[in-house]
């Protein structure tokens, strides 16, 4: 294993942070990059990524590995270090409210057609050949790109290390929730063996969420080349996911040493390593929905939640799903879900407000939803 710490600039005199990546394997061969708890408060992931160093480590020493696999638990140290009365703030960088999952400081497409437009690429016959290349040439953009911010900066050493990757897993979890997976329609077929080693029970499917999230970065930027150079060899290079790990308390060695294993006997499926204990496919839990049948629900009052379902229950639209309560004025308000559909996760809000939504809700039907929550 190679330790490589990777400098984030733009800190304040006197401070020094750095993106840890862990590289296992031949770094020769086809890479795989998994990162952690981007949402520095968001830690299921980074437990999973306890026992993937400990599994991936001696896989390499028994020779296993047929991939260079980079591992980088807690990937944001900036947003690790930030809490507010006692409570971790990791999802938002405080002094700028940027939420550190939506990486819109990096056009990577419009900066990468913009080179392309000024240096046409010369393709060949060979697909494989051009992933090389193209990939030579993502990476002259992404060094010729320049942080403005100490965010950017972190974002731009974690591209560094993931832009030439087969796959991308990004792990995170949600407030209270079932194992879910975000990806592609096009990336769905190879990333469905990973949803059933993992057992995830909700996978969400959208070209682009628009969001600008780091898995969609280069699995979208793929997608854009195919679209813009159709007679062209070009392959989906990249395929990537986010997986939501349950929910922020769901921290255990059990779950932990599971996920790892999940996740490790996905790549041994694939080929990455070869597995003494490879086990035949589980079934899958739920088929996918589309991000366009994502339902946040809205309270339509203030007050005390108490909800009436739980994450993982399925819900029929006009169903009675949590009661807001008004002790002051003794008014109860009863909350429907407008869908059908799986409640993959609750925010777990004991006041109401009308800035949160109160769960979840993934239809699989098109409802017309086009975003993801902030």
């Amino acid at each position: 294993m190679r330790t490589e710490l990777l400098p984030i600039d733009y800190m304040t005199p006197g401070m020094q942070a750095h993106v840890t990546a862990l590289h296992f394997g031949d770094e020769s061969l086809p890479k795989i990059y998994m990162q952690s708890s981007l949402h520095a408060d968001e830690m299921p992931g980074s437990v999973a990524a306890f026992y993937l160093h400990k599994k991936l480590l001696k896989l390499e020493q028994e020779g296993r590995l047929k991939a260079h696999i980079v591992l980088v638990p807690m990937c944001n140290p900036l947003g690790l270090a930030q809490s507010i009365n006692y409570m971790h703030i990791g999802r938002f960088h405080l002094p700028t409210g940027q939420n550190f999952n939506r990486l819109f400081t990096v056009p990577m497409k419009e900066a990468l057609f913009a080179e392309l437009d000024k240096n046409p690429f010369v393709f060949s016959k060979d697909a494989k050949e051009n992933t090389k290349k193209m990939r030579e040439v993502i990476k002259r953009v992404l060094d010729d790109m320049k942080p403005s911010s100490n965010v950017h900066s972190m974002h731009l050493n974690l591209l560094s290390l993931s832009h030439d990757a087969d796959i991308v897993l990004d792990l995170h979890c949600d407030n209270f929730a079932r194992l879910h997976m975000y990806t592609m329609p096009s990336t769905w077929e190879p990333l469905e063996p990973l949803a059933r080693y993992l057992q995830s029970e909700c996978q969400l499917l959208s070209a682009n969420s628009n969001a600008n999230s780091f898995d969609e970065i280069f699995s979208t930027l793929w997608a854009s080349l195919i679209q813009r150079y159709p007679n062209e060899a070009l392959e989906q290079a990249t395929i990537s996911s986010t997986v939501e790990f349950r929910g922020e308390y769901d921290l255990s060695h059990e779950n932990g040493q599971k996920d790892a294993d999940g996740i490790i006997q996905y790549l041994g499926y694939r080929g990455y390593i070869d597995l003494a204990d490879q086990k035949p496919l589980p079934d899958l839990v739920n088929e996918p929905h589309p991000l366009e049948g994502l339902y946040y629900l809205p309270t339509p009052t203030t007050g005390i939640v108490v909800y009436r379902v739980k994450e993982g229950e399925w819900v029929s639209a006009g169903q009675e799903v949590a009661d807001i309560l008004n002790p002051i004025t003794g008014e109860c308000t009863a909350v429907t879900s407008p869908h059908y559909g799986f409640v993959f996760a609750l925010s777990g809000s004991r006041v109401a407000m009308g800035e949160r939504k109160l769960m979840s809700i993934s239809s699989p039907f098109d409802i017309g939803n086009h975003n993801l929550s902030p």
